[in-house]
């Protein structure tokens, strides 16, 4: 299995001002007027201290609720009277007059006219920046989540011990970005703005996201199969489908045959029967595919019977043909074209579930293995200070280099933890770069199996794991 869209002389009529714009900037300066706001004068001591702004805005505000109409040169006196107060007291009757109104000057509606201008250009702007298509991904600080509050377990078979602190997570985030929010994201040190091909190779989105659920997916089970193991359970791998991964851009270029797996299959594709011209042989499991391939040869065609399963659910059968094609690393092999996904399953004494809704890749792998067993042992695993984790894990313990570390990191600081166990296959580079990123806050400690790990924790000041006794 391996790994992994002209009139000639035409004269344009002279544009006309917007009645609505125009009455705006009427009105913007009526308030300028009516807030006595002398712009030549007052302009440079706004500037020198601006704490007075807050005084001028609200003589500004105070006229927008009084406007003049468009067309007054100059508003009369109120003939009658505004409001009449009576006293409680006395009876007497108290007329108040409404303030003589000032017609704005020339010099303020020169000022407005520009203000409003500016406004109006700059609101066109964001929205149009928030509207338009721009196909950039990011990579940025997601968050450190407690793993133990998406585990669960049948406690009805085994003892379980929640723990107090329990073992982080860590997420980073890549959703689509419009291009104000690509502009805030060039201008911050800790997010990296992608195009879609730098983001996903070819630029499918939809068939990425479909392969990284499967990596989680695939991550839960041996972690899994990887806690209890190393506690002394029973814990077995069983064979799944043959379904499809991803496709190789070595023997899947842009100009390959029509008949290429990568150009008639899908990521998400289980193959359920395979003709090599002896007849349809039904496949349940991946197995199935290499001892039938074995009587092949590069340039037969194959016949295969697939159905489409992906996080939506599964798709219609349909039957496609496939030319074979032979192995660069052995010639006496002969291949579909495509990376199967690892479909196996554990098969355990009890029930485990990771509970990850929509959250792909196999990153979390070491954090389940280690949320795990602090849940299944006495005592506290976590150190008083915290502990993130983030690595893959292989069947072996090996712990397997991951994505986006930097932002990982900073996500890890965020929440408060001070410990950060990072897989050493990462490298010193990536590593002190994640360390420069959050400073002396945080301890990241390259890891690079599972007792390491444990080690590790028990270091920081964590407890020791002792195995469980055995149930009857």
């Amino acid at each position: 299995m391996a790994a992994t869209i002209p009139p000639i002389n035409a004269i344009a009529p002279r544009p006309v001002a917007s009645n609505t714009f125009l009455a705006t900037v009427s009105v913007i300066s009526g308030a300028i007027a009516l807030s006595g706001f002398d712009w030549s004068r007052r302009r440079c001591e706004l500037w020198a201290d601006p704490i007075s702004v807050r005084g001028e805005v609200g003589k500004f505000l105070a006229g927008l609720r009084h406007p003049m109409t468009s067309s007054a040169n100059m508003a009369k006196p109120a003939t009658s009277a505004r409001r009449v107060e009576i006293s409680v007291s006395d009876t007497q009757t108290e007329k108040v007059l409404a303030p003589q109104v000032v017609a704005p000057s020339l010099r303020a509606q020169v000022v407005a006219i520009p203000c409003v201008t500016v406004a109006f250009v700059m609101i066109a702007a964001v929205l149009v920046a928030m509207a338009w298509p721009l196909q950039r991904y990011e990579t940025a600080p997601g968050r450190a989540d407690l793993v133990g509050s998406r585990l669960s377990i049948d406690d009805s078979q085994v003892e379980v011990y929640q723990p107090e602190r329990g073992v982080r997570f860590v997420t980073a985030l890549g959703t689509e970005l419009n291009p104000l929010q690509s502009f805030m994201g060039w201008i911050d040190p800790f997010v990296n703005v992608l195009t879609c091909e730098e983001r996903f190779g070819d630029c499918n989105p939809t068939q990425s996201r479909e392969v990284q659920l499967g990596a989680m997916a695939n991550a839960k089970e041996i972690a899994a199969y990887i806690a209890l193991s190393y506690l002394g359970f029973d814990a077995t791998f069983q064979e799944g489908p043959a379904q499809v991964a991803g496709f190789d851009e070595s023997v899947c270029p842009s100009d390959a045959p029509p008949q290429r797996a990568c150009k008639v299959l899908a990521v998400g594709d289980v193959i359920t029967s395979i003709d090599i011209g002896d007849g349809p042989i039904e496949v349940t499991v991946i197995s199935t595919l290499s001892e039938v391939l074995k009587n092949a040869k590069a340039g037969d065609i194959a016949t295969l019977e697939v159905t489409p399963i992906t996080s939506d659910g599964s798709g219609a059968l349909t039957t496609v043909e496939v030319e074979l094609i032979e192995s660069s690393d052995d010639p006496t092999r002969t291949l579909i074209g495509f990376s199967a996904r690892d479909t196996r399953t554990v098969q355990l004494p009890f029930d485990v579930d990771f509970d990850t809704d929509q959250i792909g890749g196999p990153s979390a792998g070491l954090s389940f293995v280690l949320a795990l067993i602090d849940t299944l042992t006495k005592g506290e695993l976590v150190p008083p200070q915290g502990v993130a984790v983030t690595g893959t894990i292989q069947d072996d313990g090996t712990v397997g280099a991951i994505g986006a570390l930097v932002q990982k990191a900073v996500a890890v600081k965020k929440s408060g933890v001070k410990v950060f166990l990072v897989p050493a296959a990462q490298g010193p580079d990536e590593i002190s770069a994640a360390q420069a990123a959050v400073g002396d806050t945080i301890k990241i400690v390259p890891v690079a199996d599972l007792e390491e790990a444990l080690t590790a924790l028990v270091k920081y000041g964590g407890d020791k794991v002792i195995l469980p006794v055995k149930q009857g």
